[in-house]
C-alpha cells in the first residue's frame, strides 16, 4: 500500500469488510491513475504525485469514507437492536413464569419494555432511512441504555419475585439474555467508536 492510500486508511474506523472494500477500490483507482500518467510519459514518482493531486488531500478523502463507514455501522447496530431486543422481550414474556408477579415486578418490566420500544423505534428509523444524522451514536447510546435498564430492572425483579417460576426456566432465560445483552453491547460500543472517529 503506497503512502497516499496509507494516509487515507490511517484514521478510518468502522466495519472491517466495508473498510477493506473501500480501500481496495481507491487503491485500484489510484493505481490506474498512476499507470495513465506513466503511459503519458511521467516517471513513477511524478505519476504518484499527479494521481494524489487528482484524488485530493488524504484527510478529506478519508472524511468522506468515514461518513460511509459510520452509516454502515449504524445500519449493523440498528439490525442488531431490531432483532435482539424484541426477541429477548418475547422470550421473557413467554417463558418468564405464570401467575401474578406483583405490582413492583410489573412496573419494572414495563420500564424495560419502554426502553426497548425507544431503542427499537430509533433503530427502525435508521433502517428505513428516516434517521441519518448521528445514527451510529444514537443507536450505540440507546443500545447501551436499554441493556443497562434491562439488567438493573431484572436484578430488582429477581429480588422482589424470589421463588417464582421454575429454576431451569429462569436459568435458561438468564443465559439467553446474557448472550443477547453481550451482542447488543458489543455492536453498540462499535457504533460509538465509529461515531467518535468522525473526521472534521
Amino acid at each position: 500500500m503506497n503512502e497516499y492510500i496509507a494516509a487515507v486508511a490511517a484514521p478510518l474506523r468502522g466495519p472491517g469488510r466495508v473498510r477493506r472494500d473501500m480501500l481496495a477500490e481507491i487503491e485500484d483507482g489510484f493505481e490506474e491513475a498512476v499507470a495513465e500518467h506513466v503511459a503519458a510519459g511521467l516517471s513513477r514518482a511524478e505519476a504518484v504525485e499527479a494521481a494524489a493531486a487528482e484524488f485530493g488531500e488524504p484527510r478529506a478523502v478519508a472524511a468522506g469514507f468515514q461518513r460511509e463507514l459510520e452509516a454502515a455501522q449504524a445500519r449493523r447496530t440498528a439490525w442488531t437492536l431490531v432483532i435482539a431486543l424484541p426477541a429477548m422481550t418475547i422470550m421473557w414474556d413467554v417463558f418468564g413464569g405464570e401467575g401474578d408477579p406483583g405490582l413492583a415486578a410489573t412496573l419494572l418490566a414495563r420500564v424495560v419494555d419502554a426502553a426497548t420500544a425507544v431503542a427499537f423505534g430509533a433503530a427502525a428509523l435508521v433502517l428505513t432511512g428516516h434517521l441519518e444524522r448521528r445514527a451510529a451514536r444514537l443507536c450505540g447510546v440507546l443500545g447501551l441504555v436499554q441493556i443497562a435498564t434491562a439488567l438493573g430492572c431484572s436484578a430488582l425483579i429477581a429480588a422482589v419475585a424470589q421463588g417464582q417460576g421454575p429454576t431451569t426456566a429462569w436459568a435458561a432465560l438468564t443465559a439467553a439474555s446474557a448472550v443477547g445483552s453481550v451482542l447488543v453491547c458489543a455492536t453498540s460500543v462499535r457504533a460509538l467508536r465509529t461515531a467518535r472517529a468522525a473526521i472534521p
